[in-house]
């Protein structure tokens, strides 16, 4: 602290520029003492211009509370300037100006907050009865200020000589009182709030409301010093500014980095997908449990990932762009489908930070979805094709490269008359595996409806009608041996070629017409319809 001499003298209000302790003792400046207001003053501006700065960053980020924060930063510049002019005030009228904007821009300031806060916490938005409220007590309060000017009820100024001039400094009435207790009951509140938040919230979510609630009471507590202690030069606003500045970094910029970072390892390493992160090289830098399981490395050997994802998946694109890909393995459980996924990762430049791969072991709902598929398409008596199944065939393959051969059983309704269902269901079981005996692993045999089968012979063409004559009286052959209980039965057969035909149904009208004629002649054999000739073997 700077040394003063004290001389017990008279206070003059007009003697020459000198400073006073309150009890009407001058103190003069002793050498080496030097002028701080300026340098407050410059401080102040520098707020100031932060402040808006700050707002108009505010007003472009695309963030939910990027509105609130802009509307707080912009309404604490008016009292901020309030205090840089009262600073500055050599004159009585200055000076009155600058309380004026300082009181009635800390009012506002004051529901900004609140109007913050509320949007910052994630509440509810006030009833229009609290809001409209609150804004009549504020509406009293900056009216009573201002008729200050008639009833000197609210304020008075004192001057007095700091650093060799004047400065006037406020002499609170009960106006300034009505004021106060308005201003502290919002800020509690909202501290209350914060407060609240800062113990209810999840860790990365407290850390944010807890640094604003220490902020918030830095800045009651230095705010309170420089109102009740009446120290020379109010700076007050100078804490509400930086207050300012850290709830625009905090609300729209800040992330708990560390906080964030173990989080996120935690939750990766519980995945059970296996990640792989890589660096911009390429490189595996980090892989979670799964991952580490997978390749059978440990977490000081995470160079050799590289190597077993080759091993195990074969060479991997890890240096180019996203992609997704299904692979198979065989290990001691069977075969295991995977399904690896590329993602890179850009630093906020837009420059390649890395990457990950992510592997998925999907065996199981691959042989679900196989099983639901085998199931949705194949008859559960004679485990060939359903109609659904033929249906698929049907709309899929190349009929001009495909004989269609449609099978009927021959008095099968006799069949189940004399022998009952049961016996009936074993007849076309008998069916549908002399029919798979006889044709190749590649054509497909369908079970379209009742005793009705067609078998698809795939890549072939018109010149193995022997070939199908032939198939056709070995299965009607076998069909007719009883030495395995099952009562004798043959098939009538119409098959028609692909390569001619306008379309798959005149492809099947083909096959069927053949059917009918080979029913008409006598049954037990195939036509094979060729043109408008029937040939009947």
């Amino acid at each position: 602290m700077p040394n003063y001499a004290v001389l017990p003298i008279k206070y003059d209000l007009d003697g020459p520029p000198s400073c006073t302790d309150g009890r009407g003792e001058y103190r003069f400046p002793m050498n080496g003492e030097f002028c701080m207001r300026t340098e407050y003053a410059l401080f102040f501006f520098a707020i100031a211009f932060a402040l808006g700065i700050c707002a108009w960053a505010a007003r472009h980020s695309s963030k939910a509370i990027s509105r609130p924060v802009e509307l707080l930063l912009i309404e604490l510049i008016p009292p901020v300037l309030g205090n840089l002019i009262i600073v500055l005030a050599t004159r009585e009228w200055q000076a009155t100006i600058g309380y004026y904007i300082y009181f009635i821009g800390m009012d506002v300031v004051l529901y900004g907050l609140l109007r913050f806060t509320f949007a910052y916490c994630h509440l509810p938005k006030l009833k229009n009865s609290c809001r409209f409220g609150l804004l009549a007590l504020m509406g009293v309060d900056v009216a009573q200020l201002l008729l200050n000017f008639v009833f000197h009820h609210a304020f008075a100024l004192d001057r007095i000589f700091t650093d060799g001039s004047p400065y006037y400094r406020l002499i609170p009435y009960f106006g300034q009182t009505f004021h106060r207790l308005l201003g502290y009951t919002i800020f509690f509140s909202v501290l209350v709030i914060f407060l609240v938040k800062t113990l209810r919230s999840s860790r990365i979510n407290s850390e944010h409301y807890a640094v604003i609630f220490v902020s918030m009471v830095v800045t009651g507590v230095i705010q309170s010093f420089f109102i009740f202690s009446r120290t020379p030069i109010d700076r007050s606003m100078i804490c509400y500014g930086l207050f300012g500045l850290l709830v625009f970094y905090f609300a729209l910029y800040y992330r708990p980095l560390l906080l964030l970072d173990r989080m996120l390892s935690n939750i990766a390493s519980e995945l059970p997908e296996a990640l792989f992160f890589f660096d911009e090289s390429g490189q595996c830098i980090w892989a979670n449990k799964p991952g580490m399981e997978l390749t059978g490395v440990v977490e000081d050997s995470f160079h050799h990932v590289n190597e077993r994802l080759g091993e195990l998946f074969g060479e991997l694109d890890l240096s180019g762009g996203d992609w997704s890909m299904g692979k198979t393995m065989n290990d001691s459980t069977g075969i295991k489908s995977y399904v690896l996924d590329k993602h890179t990762l850009a630093d906020t430049k837009g420059r390649l930070a890395g990457s990950f791969i992510s592997v998925r072991d999907n065996t199981i709902e691959q042989r679900t979805l196989q099983r639901e598929i085998y199931n949705a398409t194949h008859d559960s008596l004679t485990h060939v094709y359903n109609r659904a199944g033929y249906d698929l065939l049907f709309s899929s393959i190349d009929y001009r490269s495909t004989w269609l051969l449609l099978f009927d059983g021959d008095f099968f309704k006799e069949v189940n008359d004399t022998y009952g269902h049961e016996i009936g269901d074993k007849v076309l079981q008998k069916i549908a595996d002399t029919l798979t005996h006889h044709f190749r692993s590649e054509d497909y045999v369908c079970r379209i409806g009742g005793d009705e089968f067609v078998v698809f012979m795939l890549h072939s063409d018109e010149k193995q009608r022997g070939l199908i004559e032939k198939k056709i009286r070995r299965i009607n052959e076998d069909l007719t041996r009883a030495d395995d209980g099952v009562p004798a039965i043959t098939v009538s057969v119409g098959a028609a070629h692909g390569a001619s035909v306008s379309g798959p149904n005149d492809w099947f009208n083909r096959a069927d017409k053949a059917l009918y004629e080979t029913k008409r002649s006598g049954r037990r054999g195939v036509t094979l319809f060729e043109g408008e000739i029937r040939v009947h073997a």
